[in-house]
């Protein structure tokens, strides 16, 4: 995903509210991402090309969800279905003779054992 200047604005307003709320420094941000100070000011300067792991990062660091305050996030987590995949394990008291799939189903036959 590319970001703009938008983005890069959203950024540092974020950074000079919560960095006076929270009383955090430059340099302390920086080394908590393991940036250098110079790295982090290029960053939010427009020097450097945003990615989404810094823009991660750094709004965990300021207790913000960047889906909320960055405008390509907003726009992405309205405009387009999710897909999210899943994984479902199951058990059985027995021994699995076969597996398949009907339309969204899976049909699992198996061979139990009672005893008297």
């Amino acid at each position: 995903m590319e970001f703009n200047q938008q983005d890069r604005d959203a950024l540092y307003d974020i950074w000079m509210s919560q960095k006076a709320k929270m009383r955090l420094t430059q340099m302390e941000v920086a080394k908590r991402l393991g940036l250098t100070q110079l790295d982090f000011s290029n960053l939010l300067r427009g020097d450097a090309a945003l990615s989404m792991t810094f823009i991660s990062q750094f709004c965990r660091q300021l207790h913000v969800d960047p889906k909320l305050v960055i405008p390509s996030l907003k726009q992405d987590a309205q405009d387009v279905p999710k897909v999210v995949y899943l994984e479902s394990r199951m058990s059985v008291d027995g021994d699995i003779q076969r597996a398949y799939i009907e339309g969204n189903q899976v049909v699992v036959e198996y061979a139990h054992t009672v005893s008297h």
